[in-house]
């Protein structure tokens, strides 16, 4: 009798904790499903901005957090249309967590990430984007044009109209005479291509690149370079994250510095101007020298840049210097390098840089 007694009263126990469970979990289900629903919620614009709208793409206050780890903090960024707009930054700085949260393939802790001035997870917004990931990996056993015919029709293109496309692209980037050769058969760089051509199928306006001349050798770079130069001549817009600076300068119009989750520069990488880097034995001084002649005049590290409209301005500086008693250490022409200018904004917003102990 009490063998049945503790039975039953085990069985209840039980009873009563899977109930709990259920609840629990149902609790959990929900609280996640309110979560999602509050996310989007706060991501959706009910009327596109102009200001938005203005951009192939407007990141704006974005933040994506794993836990208590900040992947990428208050981030924002502009993509003007029919640009080529760089994004670069150390490993680890967040790069590839919005190219992620920018495609939905990750959900975007707060902030806005729009395309065309419509949020990105939208299926209107989607449709404007093609995407190309670092990595190139494709079926067995099938050749390049079936594999881009498939990609097309399951994009939502008719046969006919994937074939035609599929043939189209191929032709445009020379890659029509190996149409029948399996792509994982080729070299990095045709690998690249295919990627490319899959994301072109439903003529997209703007191209997101993850890494694209990873593993290029630097004849692909430059091929890969140059079909993005001829797509930005037909209207696109680019969003293209590299670790080769010195090519990303001659490509992109503008460029985003993420560093330690952060966005630490945004803006153009051409010079438009001429400058010129000068350096003297009182540079404060000569700043404001130099501004009460309404020239442009920046710090830069312990120099100074000077803005010159004419070449005889150039010759007004050194008799402004000269008059002050001010000596000219250096003064050259200054050429913007990105791979310099990279350098020293990432070295700036090292928050792990040592601080200058002061005076004792």
């Amino acid at each position: 009798m009490v063998e049945q007694s503790n039975q039953l009263v085990s069985k209840q126990v039980i009873k009563n904790k899977a109930s709990t469970l259920t609840t629990a979990q149902k609790s959990e289900k929900v609280s996640f499903k309110e979560k999602i629903s509050k996310i989007f919620n706060a991501h959706k614009t009910k009327k596109v901005n102009k200001e938005y709208a203005d951009y192939a793409i407007y990141i704006k206050d974005f933040t994506k957090k794993f836990k208590k780890f900040v992947a990428v903090d208050n981030a924002t960024i502009k993509v003007k249309k029919g640009t080529i707009h760089g994004f670069i930054g150390p490993n680890g700085s967040g790069k590839t967590t919005t190219i992620k949260c920018l495609i939905s393939a990750m959900i975007p802790t707060s902030g806005q990430l729009l395309v065309h001035g419509q949020d990105s997870w939208t299926v209107a917004a989607k449709k404007h984007i093609g995407y190309i990931p670092e990595a190139a990996r494709f079926p067995k056993r099938i050749s390049t044009y079936d594999y881009l015919v498939s990609m097309g029709e399951v994009s939502g293109l008719s046969t006919k109209q994937a074939k035609k496309k599929s043939e189209e692209i191929l032709k445009d980037l020379n890659l029509w005479k190996f149409k029948k050769r399996n792509p994982n058969a080729y070299s990095s760089g045709m690998k690249k291509k295919v990627l490319l051509a899959q994301s072109l199928l439903n003529n997209p306006d703007i191209l997101i690149l993850d890494e694209p001349a990873a593993n290029l050798d630097p004849t692909a770079r430059t091929e890969l370079f140059n079909d993005l130069r001829k797509l930005r001549k037909q209207g696109k817009s680019v969003l293209i994250s590299s670790h080769i600076l010195s090519e990303l300068q001659a490509l992109a119009d503008e460029v985003t510095i993420l560093n330690y989750s952060k966005v630490v520069y945004h803006g153009s990488v051409k010079q438009d101007k001429a400058k010129y880097e000068l350096n003297t034995s009182d540079n404060a001084k000569l700043i404001k020298l130099l501004e009460a002649k309404e020239f442009q005049v920046e710090k830069y590290e312990k120099h100074l840049l000077v803005d010159i409209k004419k070449d005889e301005e150039i010759n007004q500086v050194i008799s402004i210097a000269l008059k002050a008693k001010i000596t000219i250490k250096l003064l050259k022409p200054y050429i913007l390098d990105l791979q310099s200018m990279y350098e020293k904004i990432v070295m700036e917003n090292n928050p792990n840089k040592p601080q200058k102990k002061g005076k004792q």
